[in-house]
């Protein structure tokens, strides 16, 4: 039998979550302390399982809890969609423009489309996929309406983003491949120019790995062709792993640091469903990053 949830309980239990305490989230929610509790309790009465661990240090997240906190966050952001008015705007603008990095169309995109198209069907969506460099250039000259890419140095009068992240890289090798370090280390990388890339062989470098590149594309699934086929290690961002591959996690590299990613808007861009699409990369992005959304 399905199972109904409230979505005043699931708001209560996500204010709970992203305040770290009760009182923080009743007072947001204008309610009173003792109802966010008697909330939060219906909430795990209904799932048959507690949600919440309350001890003096504050509030931490059972299993249950983390696995129903992206969902709660996801119902919640469609339920807050649906307000009047949005159902009726004139055709010309009902086009919105997408500028994204290859790296997230595989993950988080689909998220995204899936949740603003089932609010806004009639509504037209473009996606440009592209480096960043091409894709701050789309923005500057007016092209894109939400930019999903990492920092360019050199951003001219593009805005701030709405939010920043720190997605986690990790090293990647064929699953079966022995990987030896002893030696040269055959790197996999993405062509120049690249952040990406200046990254990984600073930190080669540093450590004083010798590497030399076998292959060098600036295609995601080129790259991640080539360490399926076993021709050497890539560092990619740990939630899109090539096919039949591993992470190499055994300290036999050295660590690599988190790469910055941004969600951007046009500046002085006050339309509410850019700034939805926007919210709606950040909550994606949000999920899984090393660090949590920090406004700009």
């Amino acid at each position: 039998m399905a199972m109904d949830l409230d979505t005043a309980l699931l708001r209560a239990f996500v204010s709970v979550v992203r305040n770290g305490s009760i009182n923080r989230a009743a007072t947001l929610l204008q309610r009173t302390q003792p109802t966010v509790s008697l909330q939060i309790r219906k909430l795990e009465q209904q799932l048959g399982q507690p949600l919440l661990e309350r001890s003096p240090r504050g509030i931490r997240l059972t299993g249950a809890g983390e696995a129903l906190l992206p969902y709660a966050e996801r119902l919640l952001t469609l339920t807050d969609q649906l307000v009047p008015g949005l159902g009726g705007l004139p055709a010309s603008e009902q086009h919105r423009r997408i500028g994204i990095m290859e790296d997230f169309v595989g993950t988080r995109l689909p998220r995204v489309l899936a949740d603003f198209a089932s609010v806004h069907p009639g509504l037209r969506l473009s996606v440009t996929v592209g480096l960043k460099a091409e894709l701050f250039a789309a923005m500057k000259a007016g092209e894109l309406d939400v930019m999903v890419s990492s920092p360019l140095a050199d951003s001219g009068l593009l805005p701030k983003p709405d939010a920043q992240f720190l997605c986690p890289l990790a090293w990647f090798a064929a699953r079966g491949k022995a990987l030896t370090t002893s030696t040269s280390l055959p790197l996999v990388i993405f062509s120049a120019p690249c952040s990406w890339r200046e990254q990984t062989l600073a930190t080669l470098n540093r450590a004083g790995q010798p590497w030399h590149i076998v292959f060098e594309s600036a295609s995601l699934p080129a790259i991640q062709a080539a360490v399926e086929a076993g021709l050497g290690v890539a560092a990619m961002l740990a939630d899109t792993p090539p096919a039949h591959s591993r992470c190499v996690n055994d300290g036999s590299l050295p660590p690599l640091s988190g790469m910055p990613v941004g969600v951007y808007r046009q500046n002085g861009d006050g339309d509410p469903l850019t700034r939805r699409l926007a919210e709606l990369f950040c909550r994606e992005l949000g999920t899984s990053a090393a660090l949590p959304a920090t406004a700009v």
